[in-house]
């Protein structure tokens, strides 16, 4: 890494002296060659992408951490609709009766309206202004019972030794 940064480097350097003895149409070029330059180089140095302000290890993401996998979450709710003839995804929805099993009895500490929404977001893949709209309560109403929701279902996944188990 350190070979390719000093190669940018140089490189910056020659550009740089080419930009002083170019012709004007040359250096409209040249610029964006040496801004582009200065912006790998940054970003190497830093390790993070220029002009943010955080880092991405400082990230609310990582304090988002979803307790199930989406996938399976969508799965889940999937295989418990009804299925149609026409339906060529059955294999995709099939998930095992332990998945189930452990998805049921994480679900099993949230209130019915809880359940309601968190499913509707994490199963449906509606947006929180979409539930809202649906369930006629505003969108921070939603968040708040999805947070909370997130809250007991990670508490049952340490605390359960049947959600444990997988």
């Amino acid at each position: 890494m350190n070979d390719l940064l000093q190669e940018y480097k140089q490189t910056l350097k020659h550009t740089k002296k080419l930009f002083k003895h170019a012709s004007d149409e040359d250096k409209k070029i040249i610029r964006g060659i040496i801004s582009d330059l200065e912006f790998a180089i940054e970003w190497m140095e830093t390790g993070r992408r220029p002009g943010n302000r955080r880092g991405i290890e400082r990230r609310a993401a990582y304090q988002r951490e979803k307790p199930f996998d989406p996938l399976l979450m969508q799965k889940f709710f999937r295989s418990s609709e009804p299925t149609y003839e026409w339906d060529d995804h059955e294999e995709e929805n099939i998930i095992t009766s332990w998945d189930r099993q452990r998805i049921e009895d994480a679900l099993s500490v949230l209130t019915d309206r809880e359940r309601e929404v968190y499913l509707m977001s994490r199963g449906y893949c509606l947006t929180y202004s979409e539930i809202a709209n649906y369930l006629c309560i505003s969108s921070s109403s939603v968040q708040t019972m999805i947070e909370r929701a997130e809250k007991k279902i990670k508490k049952r996944i340490n605390e359960s030794l049947f959600c444990l188990c997988g």
